[in-house]
């Protein structure tokens, strides 16, 4: 039987771009279940993650099918990503007791860096080059949402974004991006984060 993940990230475009990155893993027996985000596009915090994956396990649990694995998807932003993962800290002590492993991942900047490493899929998305970035090292662009909303010629959605990243090939991401393979390992089996250990990971 697939190992249900549930991945709690920051706002709907991770929500619909997510499923299509993540598309490979079904062949690694693990279903990804949901992408949950914070309501009313509040920022996710380390408060709205515990609140968000509590309810999340015990209504799947209720339903006798509880999540064998989450994992915590932040942005850094402009952040150091150990600073950004160190104001997640928190969120160990407080869902020791859910009977499941809760792991962190760290965007560098956000999500839209990764659509850049596979600059080739991006590219045939958009019609157009994807402009002066270094696609072998997405994680140092910066503000790489901004940027691709300046290459787009309609307003940024969460549906572009999946159509974005259907498009894309997480083994050219994988290669070039260490936080998306930091994300994918978490996904499938990876270290904890929190220091905790699982039979079930």
């Amino acid at each position: 039987m697939a190992k249900r993940l549930i991945v709690i990230a920051s706002g709907s475009t991770e929500r619909s771009a997510l499923p299509c990155l993540l598309r490979h893993l079904d062949v690694q027996r693990v279903s990804l279940v949901d992408v949950r985000i914070p309501a009313r596009n509040r920022r996710l915090t380390p408060r709205q993650a515990n609140r968000i994956l509590r309810a999340a396990w015990f209504e799947m649990r209720g339903r006798g099918e509880p999540p064998d694995k989450f994992v915590v998807l932040i942005d850094a932003d402009s952040q150091p990503v150990d600073a950004a993962r160190a104001y997640f800290g928190d969120l160990a002590n407080w869902t020791r007791d859910i009977e499941a492993p809760v792991l962190l991942a760290v965007a560098k900047w956000h999500l839209e860096a990764w659509f850049f490493a596979d600059d080739n899929g991006l590219r045939t998305f958009l019609g157009r080059s994807v402009g002066h970035v270094n696609p072998s090292i997405p994680d140092e662009i910066q503000n790489p949402k901004h940027h691709l909303k300046q290459l787009l010629s309609e307003p940024y959605t969460a549906r572009m974004a999946g159509a974005i990243a259907q498009r894309l090939s997480p083994d050219i991401i994988r290669s070039r991006s260490p936080s998306f393979a930091q994300f994918e390992q978490a996904a499938l089996n990876g270290a904890l984060a929190n220091g905790r250990t699982s039979h079930r990971a």
